[in-house]
């Protein structure tokens, strides 16, 4: 195991170097293509409560998608990271509450822990998670950023809806060319998760 972690932190280092050299136009084109194929899909389309990734750089941005989940009148919920373990999605009430959110140690908006927010298990849960990665390959697999926030939010979540009688939010990750690498090349582990379904801006990926 300790080997596959090493092998995954080598990865990393070499997707960072590929996304640093991608440029702010190049991230815009492929984002608006991206959030395109996002807004029209059955998954985006059918669902009503979505959790949705702030982007960073070396992603597809999800500003618009963002604003589009209040545009269309949906629930919108966004990573919130309470330690180095555990992350919550916590509900955005408007585009203004977005706006207004304050960045965290990774210079991303986020809100304040100290801010009492619906959380996304007390009620409905989720119909939709969009997933953020550092790599993905054409087989579905996904390499995260090495904390494993996302592998568990989903299981937590698949456990949520088994014990509410509810079916399991769908997962799409969103990606730019220079995130997808050879099958084979994303090391493996018991507790990594495949999304659905990977966009990018050539093609719909659906885990087999």
């Amino acid at each position: 195991m300790a080997a596959v972690k090493t092998l995954k932190k080598a990865l990393r280092k070499e997707l960072a170097g590929r996304l640093k050299l991608v440029t702010s136009e190049v991230t815009q084109k492929e984002s608006k293509i991206v959030t395109e194929k996002l807004l029209g899909s059955n998954e985006y389309r059918n669902s009503k409560s979505v959790s949705v990734y702030i982007s960073m750089d070396g992603e597809i941005n999800t500003r618009e998608v963002i604003r589009n989940i209040f545009d269309t009148q949906k629930a919108c919920y966004v990573p919130r990271f309470m330690g180095s373990a555990t992350m919550t999605m916590v509900k955005l009430n408007s585009w203004e509450d977005f706006l207004s959110l304050p960045v965290n140690n990774w210079n991303i908006p986020e809100p304040p822990a100290d801010q009492v927010r619906e959380d996304a298990l007390d009620k409905q849960g989720l119909d939709l998670i969009i997933v953020p990665g550092v790599g993905f390959d054409v087989a579905g697999n996904r390499i995260g950023h090495g904390r494993g926030y996302y592998d568990r939010y989903m299981q937590q979540c698949e456990e949520w809806a088994a014990n509410n009688n509810r079916q399991p939010p769908k997962t799409v990750a969103l990606a730019l060319r220079e995130q997808i690498v050879e099958v084979g090349r994303i090391p493996l582990e018991p507790t990594d998760r495949k999304p659905d379904v990977i966009l990018t801006p050539d093609e719909e990926i659906r885990a087999k």
